[in-house]
């Protein structure tokens, strides 16, 4: 599995391109494999968040925000991923509007529109389940219900809202083994956010059972800290390259 950071990590930071590009040259620093890019400030050119990352040899495999957000304004995060290299166009959450059995039928004729929209440029679609959309809706669980009727969707999975729903990580990731091509490694104690591994999850077969489910990536993410981000991020990553064996 390729570790980096989810870009959504440096939200206040990422407002002009020098300040895209310098959280560009560090992340490179931390030695990410890749990145995912979600909250640069769209006041700064998709032209200009391509050109940092290339500047520092730094690799996007997706470009992530709410589903509300890229039914706004599907050419702007679909050019973002093109020209920043991503494979994946990732949404997230079911819009509270459609949380009902219909609602849901119809965020999978919605969802399946944004796939056929971007597949002849190359790029797939994944969906980012936030807690709620673990809770059932008339009976059905919104997560298994989009992956049951969408066969091709794969998952962004943030280990964060997982846990927090009360499922068993490691075997809900072995149950959805190849579906999953990304997976975010979050944590927190106390009601804070802090670097993952430094909070109050159990951590225990999580990383191997990503591995044996064939994740591809793995990101670490913190967005909101009290101290140095980028150490933050650093001793994330260093964590979870330690749990992999690194």
């Amino acid at each position: 599995m390729k570790t980096g950071v989810q870009v959504s990590s440096l939200k206040p930071l990422l407002t002009t391109e020098a300040q895209v590009y310098e959280a560009c040259k560090k992340m490179a620093g931390l030695g990410c494999e890749a990145v995912q890019v979600q909250w640069v400030d769209p006041s700064v050119s998709v032209e200009a968040v391509a050109a940092a990352l290339r500047e520092v040899a730094l690799r996007s495999v997706s470009v992530q925000d709410f589903y509300s957000l890229v039914k706004e304004n599907p050419d702007y995060y679909i050019r973002l991923n093109q020209l920043t290299g991503g494979e994946w166009l990732c949404v997230s959450r079911v819009p509270d509007h459609l949380k009902s059995q219909k609602g849901l039928a119809a965020y999978v004729g919605e969802l399946r529109a944004l796939q056929e929209k971007i597949a002849p440029l190359g790029q797939r679609l994944c969906f980012h389940p936030v807690a709620a959309d673990y809770a059932p809706i008339d009976g059905v669980v919104p997560v298994e219900y989009l992956l049951e009727s969408m066969p091709d969707l794969q998952l962004c999975l943030d280990l964060y809202h997982l846990n927090r729903s009360g499922y068993a990580m490691p075997a809900w990731i072995a149950a959805h083994k190849g579906r999953i091509c990304m997976v975010h490694f979050k944590d927190g104690k106390d009601g804070k956010l802090t670097p993952a591994g430094q909070g109050g999850t159990d951590w225990d077969g999580v990383a191997q059972a990503c591995v044996d489910a064939g994740v591809e990536y793995g990101f670490v993410e913190q967005e909101t800290w009290d101290r140095d981000p980028y150490e933050c991020l650093g001793e994330a990553l260093r964590w979870l390259n330690g749990q992999l064996g690194r």
